[in-house]
């Protein structure tokens, strides 16, 4: 039998709640794709900017009070991360979003997207997902197979597993471990220390990435999260990519297997390297909020969410 999309007949609201268009003609190319696939999409995303931002902080600000109103939403998605949601984290209505989550609507983005997310979560205690950004992902037609078939499993009401081969084999290190898994972009995260934006989770699965950090940075934003007592009071530290660095003549060998083995060093947490997800094409979809399992063995990594059905509106 021929494959139908889950993009068929998905009704998704499309916001901009942080960076510029960094292509116009990306994001237009990507609106026609998903049409094409039977996405019936509503927006009211400008085309024109603000400074860096793709609009002023009161437009933004209301595009995601629009979609939080809406009834008659499967998603809301983002057409880009960049900058712009710390702005709006004190005069978002968590409640209203709350209420959208709720009636079955999914929350899906990454990136800048981390400070709604985890402010959701830190506000309400309501899930969001990981997962494509419009034009990034779509600006050149279809996305990458992994990326696309995490989406539509989502949007068909399931919530997909994922597994992954570690580059640090996992041979001698059997885990089982249970938990509420979040995290995001790491510099995201860490802006939100000391905030009533950061949820407080213990014993939780925690999931970093990022783009464009050099190592030392990572390794600095790391050590603000564990003196902040947040590293330590997991059950893991998961990491996926953190990609698009340039190493300098001052490094002489230090890189990001550097960081990770001086962390194991520091830590009794085990760390967990290779989830497919950050700046990269293929992204898996990730339950920020929702319980999961991670096990390992053999050198191959897998998240199961522990409540594989969503509800869809």
């Amino acid at each position: 039998m021929p494959h139908i999309s889950a993009l068929k007949g998905a009704r998704i609201g499309v916001i901009a709640p942080s960076g510029a268009h960094l292509d116009v003609q990306e994001f237009e190319r990507a609106m026609v794709w998903l049409r094409a696939q039977g996405a019936i999409l509503s927006t009211s995303v400008p085309s024109e900017s603000y400074q860096r931002f793709s609009a002023t902080d009161e437009v933004r600000l209301a595009g995601i009070h629009e979609a939080a109103s809406r009834t008659d939403l499967d998603a809301v998605m983002i057409t880009r991360g960049g900058y712009g949601l710390s702005r709006l984290l004190d005069r978002i209505d968590w409640g209203l979003v709350a209420q959208s989550v709720q009636r079955g609507c999914r929350w899906v983005g990454y990136s800048d997207f981390t400070a709604l997310q985890l402010g959701l979560m830190a506000q309400t205690g309501q899930p969001s997902f990981t997962g494509p950004t419009i034009s990034a992902d779509f600006g050149e037609g279809k996305p990458h197979p992994l990326t696309l078939a995490q989406f539509e499993s989502l949007l068909s009401g399931r919530i997909p597993s994922v597994s992954w081969s570690c580059p640090v084999a996992l041979t001698d290190q059997r885990l089982s471990l249970e938990g509420t898994l979040w995290g995001g972009n790491l510099a995201m995260l860490t802006s939100l220390v000391g905030t009533p934006y950061l949820p407080s989770i213990s014993q939780g699965l925690l999931y970093l990435e990022d783009v464009s950090e050099h190592p030392y940075r990572i390794e600095r934003m790391l050590h603000q999260l564990y003196f902040a007592g947040v590293l330590q009071a997991q059950k893991v530290i998961i990491m996926g990519e953190f990609s698009n660095w340039k190493p300098s003549p001052q490094d002489r060998g230090y890189d990001l297997a550097a960081v990770f083995d001086y962390w194991r060093g520091r830590l009794s947490v085990p760390i967990v390297e290779g989830l497919p997800f950050g700046h990269v094409p293929a992204r898996a979809v990730l339950g920020l909020g929702l319980e999961y399992r991670l096990r390992t063995s053999g050198g191959v990594a897998q998240l199961d969410p522990l409540r594989p059905a969503w509800p869809t509106s």
